[in-house]
């Protein structure tokens, strides 16, 4: 049975957590988080959960229960290459609007 409790209030910024655990007697994840963008995100992995809170517009913010069919993978992103920081920069340069009109004119010449 869940609990859902309706016109929670946002944890502040610097409270907020998620917390993923694992018990290896029943081999099975289990999260706690009162960090919305967490909440809404996992909540599909969560079928059956314990507890639910909702804020005053109706939009979840805190979530409880354990991960079906639970596998929980965490990678870290390896460190970019010089080259890769070199091209990021070069991309941050270039507007938006003239690398999609770059984009556009070849897309146009090469089709003709």
């Amino acid at each position: 049975m869940t609990e859902v409790k309706q016109d929670m209030k946002t944890a502040p910024q610097e409270e907020r957590e998620t917390i993923i655990s694992y018990d290896r007697q029943t081999e099975t994840w289990h999260i706690y988080t009162d960090e919305p963008k967490h909440a809404r995100k996992y909540e599909k992995y969560v079928t059956h959960p314990q507890r639910k809170g909702y804020n005053s517009t109706g939009r979840l913010i805190m979530l409880e229960g354990d991960i079906d069919n639970g596998k929980v993978t965490i990678r870290k992103n390896p460190p970019l290459t010089e080259a890769q920081k070199n091209h990021l920069q070069e991309l941050n340069k270039t507007p938006a609007f003239l690398s999609n009109v770059h984009t556009d004119v070849q897309n146009q010449t090469s089709t003709n």
